[in-house]
């Protein structure tokens, strides 16, 4: 049989000259000292191993990321965007049950960055391949927003915000 593999994030644009990427985990880790030491992405077909060179954090299940396969700017942009995925069978070692991880943000009020308060969080939906934030503006309408590293800002848990920076037009869907 197969091993089978799980998402378990998203490498977004590259940082600095060594060809680290930023990323944002879709699951919490059990511990931000105890990570996998190698990441899998799939590529023509197949599912290939990305050995964990550095990893630093600067937010709630985000940071930069640097693979000992990846050694320059210019190669690690052929890779933005790009999901990295864990064998099924090690999700459960250093990852926290994917049920609710992000309930807590129910009840954040949201901002965007150009325009200002947007509305508040409602419910974090889990769709198949993608979470969705799900906010009810000042006029009681439903915003949806993929919950992704590249829209999401930054999370302040301390004040119950979360800042996205989403494309124009957005918020008129």
């Amino acid at each position: 049989m197969a091993e089978s593999f799980i998402s378990v994030g998203k490498i977004g644009k590259p940082h600095g000259l060594t060809g680290a990427f930023r990323f944002v985990f879709f699951r919490e880790l059990k511990s931000k000292q105890k990570i996998p030491t190698h990441f899998m992405f799939y590529k023509n077909g197949n599912y290939l191993p990305w050995f964990v060179k550095k990893l630093e954090w600067n937010g709630f299940n985000e940071g930069f990321l640097s693979f000992e396969e990846i050694t320059t700017p210019e190669k690690a942009k052929q890779f933005s965007g790009t999901e990295i995925f864990v064998a099924a069978k090690e999700v459960d070692v250093f990852f926290k049950d994917d049920a609710g991880v992000y309930d807590f943000l129910v009840g954040y009020k949201a901002n965007e960055e150009t325009e200002g308060y947007i509305g508040e969080v409602i419910e974090i939906l889990e769709n198949p391949g993608q979470l969705l934030c799900i906010l009810k503006n000042k006029d009681e309408k439903e915003i949806i927003i993929p919950f992704v590293e590249e829209f999401i800002m930054k999370i302040d848990k301390r004040r119950k915000e979360i800042y996205f920076c989403l494309p124009d037009g957005m918020l008129e869907i």
